[in-house]
C-alpha cells in the first residue's frame, strides 16, 4: 500500500471516528432531553398529586366541620320539638303564630287580644275580629302536638293499630275544642254565628281533612277550622271587606255633604235671581225717572220759551 492510500485511509478513519463521536453526542442529549422531559412530568404529577391531597384533606376538614354544625344543631332542634310536644308550650307557639298574623294584617282597633266575650265569666278567646256593628268573630289556636308527635311515630313504625288509635285520638280532641269554642265563644248577640279554630300546622291539618273532620266541625259547632295559609286568606279578605266598607262610609259622608252644599247653592241661586229681578226693577224705576225728568226739563224749556216770546 502506498503513502498515498495510507492517507486517504488514515482521513477516512477520522472522519468515521468523528460521525460516530456526533451520533453518540446526539444521542447523549436526546437521552438528556428525555429524562428531563421525564422528569418534567413526574413533577407534573407530583404536583397535581399534592393539588388533589389537599383538596381532599379541605374536603375532609369541610365535611368534619358540617358534621359539628349538625350536631351543634339537632340540639336546639331537639328543643324545639321537646317544646312544641308540650300541650301547654304548643298552645303557646300557636297563639305567637296567630298574633303575628293578626298584627300583620290589621289595625290595632279591628281586633281585641284575650278578650272576656262575657264580662265576668273568665272566659277570655285569644283573639276576636272586630265586626261591622260591633260584633265579634272569636278565634282560638289549638294544636295537639303531642298526639300529632304519636301519630308520627305510629306511622314512622308501620304499626296501623297505634296509628288508627293515634287518628281517633285527634278526632276526638279536636271535636271537644270545637265544641269548647262554641259553648264559650259564640254567643248570640255578642259575636258572629262562627267561631274560628286555628291549627299552626299545614301537615296536621291535611290528617284532620283526611278524616273529613272539618265538614263535620262547621255542620255540628258552626266552627271553621283554617291552618296558616288557609286563615292568612280568610284574613285578608275580611281586611279587604274592611275597607270597602270604610269607603262606603266615606262616600256616604261625601254625598251628604255634597247634598248640604247643594241645598247651599240652590238658596244662593235663588237669592241671586231675587237680586237680579230687584236690580231690574230698579233700572226700570231708574228708567221711568229719566223718562218724567226729560218731560219736566222739556216743559221747563217750553215755559221759558213762551214767557221770551211774551217779553
Amino acid at each position: 500500500m502506498t503513502v498515498g492510500n495510507m492517507d486517504y485511509l488514515l482521513l477516512f478513519f477520522l472522519i468515521l471516528l468523528l460521525i460516530i463521536v456526533l451520533i453518540i453526542l446526539i444521542n447523549i442529549r436526546k437521552n438528556d432531553e428525555k429524562n428531563s422531559y421525564s422528569k418534567d412530568i413526574f413533577q407534573e404529577y407530583d404536583k397535581k398529586q399534592q393539588t388533589q391531597n389537599e383538596s381532599l384533606s379541605r374536603q375532609e376538614q369541610a365535611l368534619s366541620d358540617l358534621k359539628v354544625k349538625i350536631q351543634d344543631f339537632q340540639e336546639p332542634l331537639q328543643k324545639l320539638r321537646n317544646y312544641l310536644s308540650g300541650g301547654t308550650k304548643a298552645g303557646q307557639f300557636g297563639e305567637w303564630s296567630l298574633k303575628a298574623m293578626m298584627q300583620d294584617i290589621f289595625p290595632e282597633n279591628r281586633y281585641k287580644e284575650n278578650e272576656e266575650i262575657i264580662i265576668g265569666s273568665g272566659q277570655r278567646v285569644e283573639f276576636a275580629l272586630v265586626l261591622p256593628g260591633g260584633l265579634l268573630q272569636p278565634i282560638d289556636a289549638k294544636f295537639p302536638s303531642g298526639l300529632y308527635d304519636n301519630y308520627l311515630n305510629a306511622s314512622s313504625n308501620g304499626n296501623r293499630d297505634q296509628v288508627n288509635s293515634s287518628k281517633r285520638e285527634i278526632e276526638r280532641h279536636v271535636k271537644n275544642d270545637a265544641e269548647d269554642i262554641q259553648k264559650k265563644y259564640i254567643i248570640d248577640g255578642k259575636t258572629s254565628d262562627i267561631g274560628i279554630m286555628y291549627i299552626p300546622s299545614e301537615s296536621l291539618l291535611q290528617l284532620i281533612d283526611s278524616m273529613s273532620l272539618r265538614e263535620d266541625l262547621f255542620r255540628d259547632y258552626r266552627v271553621l277550622l283554617l291552618g296558616p295559609n288557609s286563615l292568612a286568606a280568610y284574613l285578608i279578605s275580611v281586611s279587604m271587606n274592611f275597607r270597602v266598607e270604610s269607603f262606603n262610609e266615606r262616600a256616604s259622608e261625601i254625598m251628604d255633604e255634597f247634598g248640604k252644599l247643594k241645598k247651599e247653592f240652590d238658596k244662593f241661586s235663588n237669592s241671586t235671581n231675587d237680586l237680579r229681578k230687584k236690580a231690574e226693577e230698579i233700572l226700570n224705576k231708574i228708567d221711568d225717572y229719566s223718562t218724567r225728568e226729560r218731560q219736566m226739563s222739556k216743559a221747563i224749556n217750553n215755559m221759558n220759551n213762551l214767557d221770551a216770546k211774551k217779553k
